[in-house]
């Protein structure tokens, strides 16, 4: 995508200059002085001064009788530039989890707005329980009121797992993908059956191959992947608790359920 020179200039204005960058930031959350900047910035009047004029030659910015504050330009300006702080951090703060993934699962839409996981950390199995749940999944997983999941694996604990969830009160929703739900028909029929007959429980199956798996409850969000030569990666997980990324989960899993079809039974 080409830029035109006033974006590059834009764009150059902030990320070139900490004291600039971080003035809008501190200007996006309310009006301040001089001296209230200064002492943020820990740098004197002198200093700040200048970066302030640059900003308000470009109207990001507006000064009030010695108070400054953001023009409504200037607040969008903001908005933007602080998401795409925010996506830089999750993806650098986590960089080998998303090179060495597979994340064409994820649609364009929602890696645009990446920032969203914010506060995410990665979750991962020692060697020897490689092929267990996450303890921490489980244990955040059973204190959630609902669950909405897509699987593109299968694991043996998990059908027994769900059930026993949705039999104790909770929400429960499931994609799975076709090859998933044919090797949950064979070895857990019956526990299948019972999911079915649940009021409190859904279960779908993916027209489309599905190249991740995720849970989005009302307390967390967790994602998995696979690598990039196809395997799926079984011991590390993305997870976030925060209401954006929460969000963010909700949209994913809507995302996926609109090419997926529903079964009510056997």
């Amino acid at each position: 995508m080409a830029l035109k020179k006033s974006t590059y200039r834009l764009l150059r204005l902030l990320a070139n200059s900490e004291k600039r960058s971080r003035i809008v930031l501190m200007l996006a959350e309310k009006p301040r002085s001089l001296a209230e900047l200064s002492k943020k910035l820990g740098s004197s009047s002198s200093n700040v001064l200048p970066q302030i004029r640059k900003l308000e030659l470009e109207g990001l910015v507006k000064g009030d009788d010695g108070t400054y504050s953001l023009t409504e330009f200037g607040k969008l300006v903001a908005e933007l530039f602080s998401g795409f702080l925010s996506g830089i951090e999750v993806i650098e703060r986590h960089k080998n989890f998303w090179t060495e993934h597979d994340i064409s699962g994820i649609p364009d839409h929602l890696l645009k707005r990446i920032h969203e996981l914010e506060g995410c950390y990665v979750i991962e199995n020692p060697p020897e329980s490689i092929y267990e749940p996450h303890k921490e999944f489980v244990e955040n997983i059973e204190s959630s009121s609902f669950v909405y999941g897509i699987s593109s694996v299968y694991h043996p604990a998990y059908p027994r797992m769900f059930l026993e969830l949705a039999k104790s009160g909770k929400d429960v929703n499931l994609i799975l993908t076709d090859g998933v739900f044919d090797k949950v028909k064979k070895k857990n029929k019956g526990e299948l059956k019972e999911y079915l007959s649940l009021e409190n429980t859904a279960m779908h199956v993916s027209r489309k191959d599905v190249k991740l798996a995720m849970v989005v409850t009302d307390r967390f969000f967790s994602i998995s992947l696979y690598f990039k030569n196809g395997i799926y990666d079984s011991s590390r997980d993305l997870i976030s608790f925060s209401k954006t990324a929460l969000l963010w989960g909700r949209e994913l899993f809507e995302y996926c359920l609109k090419t997926s079809r529903r079964i009510k039974s056997l």
